[in-house]
């Protein structure tokens, strides 16, 4: 980490897309063929749809061909792990979210350290989960929903994408913030937890919002509040947990860029500069703002931070909550 923070010290601080000039990098030569995004899980989620989004940015900055390469397995493990291993020559970066300091504390061995095994470039992006119940349920706002919820303790239950994954874990944050006792219904994905929603089979899901927003609006199910500490520009007329019952509960899922440790710092601040060119971008801001997502564009000593209290946070929560994937 503290190699991270000297390597990048000339970035550090607040990052202004508009503002702030761009690093001189020297090797002209980079990038000189395709280069590949690394996205530890499958396509549709989260990290996917934000990569896809950008991948035609950073292809008209760099010239060259920026290829999107989903490698999903082992909570995203598989994913970071090859980046890690890859040649550190800037052609392969790694995509990824909140969730690269969480496995490591859900499992013995993650094959990674998110700190010594990659050069920090930047936060892309956060967005809020969002709280969504099948219409089943009969609670029309947030505050009914508490009360409905409290009311009947560990009958009710709530689906994730995984053992250990972050709908799982913001579920055991509610439950020990907001006085419930729901139960956790892991599934295979995040298209089978939307699914049992749909169904019936569990009663509460925390979404993202593309993917809840449309079954919302067709009735399929109801969302009844978001996870930032404000309202999200997206869905202005939906409260956050925070303003609608239980204070100061917070969750942001995070995006960010990580290179192979030992990449040249040149080619680190060429991706860098190139996050700060595609992220000012008015177009790319329109159409990440309209999936919910804000745009963030840190330094990476920033990214860092950002990490270490993410870290800090989720091993009390899975500490409190008994979590173990293995």
């Amino acid at each position: 980490m503290i190699c991270h923070r000297r390597k990048f010290l000339a970035t550090a601080g607040a990052l202004s897309l508009l503002n702030v000039p761009a690093p001189a990098y020297a090797d002209s030569r980079f990038p000189s063929r395709p280069l590949k995004v690394v996205v530890p899980f499958a396509p549709g989620g989260s990290n996917d749809l934000v990569a896809r989004l950008l991948a035609p940015r950073f292809q008209a900055a760099m010239g060259q061909p920026v290829l999107v390469d989903n490698k999903a397995g082992a909570g995203g493990a598989i994913g970071v792990q090859a980046v890690a291993q890859a040649e550190p020559d800037g052609y392969t970066i790694l995509f990824h979210s909140n969730s690269i300091v969480i496995q490591p504390i859900l499992v013995k061995e993650p094959g990674y350290d998110a700190l010594r095994d990659f050069v920090p470039v930047s936060v892309t992006t956060a967005a809020p989960l969002v709280l969504s119940i099948h219409p089943s349920v009969p609670a029309q706002t947030f505050p009914e929903f508490l009360a409905y919820a409290r009311a009947n303790g560990s009958r009710m239950f709530y689906g994730s994408a995984g053992h250990g994954a972050s709908q799982h874990l913001v579920g055991e944050l509610f439950n020990s913030m907001a006085g419930t006792k729901m139960q956790h219904v892991p599934y295979k994905g995040n298209g089978p937890a939307s699914a049992a929603l749909i169904s019936g089979e569990i009663q509460v899901l925390f979404d993202i919002i593309p993917i809840s927003r449309p079954l919302a609006e067709s009735g399929r199910v109801r969302i009844l509040a978001v996870t930032s500490k404000t309202r999200n520009p997206s869905l202005p007329q939906i409260p956050s947990i925070h303003e609608a019952g239980v204070p100061d509960f917070v969750f942001m899922n995070w995006q960010a860029m990580w290179l192979p440790k030992k990449t040249p710092d040149a080619i680190a601040q060429r991706w860098l500069a190139d996050a700060r060119k595609v992220l000012a971008d008015q177009q790319i801001q329109t159409q990440l703002g309209e999936h919910g997502y804000q745009v963030v564009g840190s330094s990476p000593d920033e990214l860092v931070d950002r990490m270490q209290r993410d870290s800090a946070q989720w091993a009390k929560v899975i500490a409190g909550a008994g979590i173990r994937v293995d």
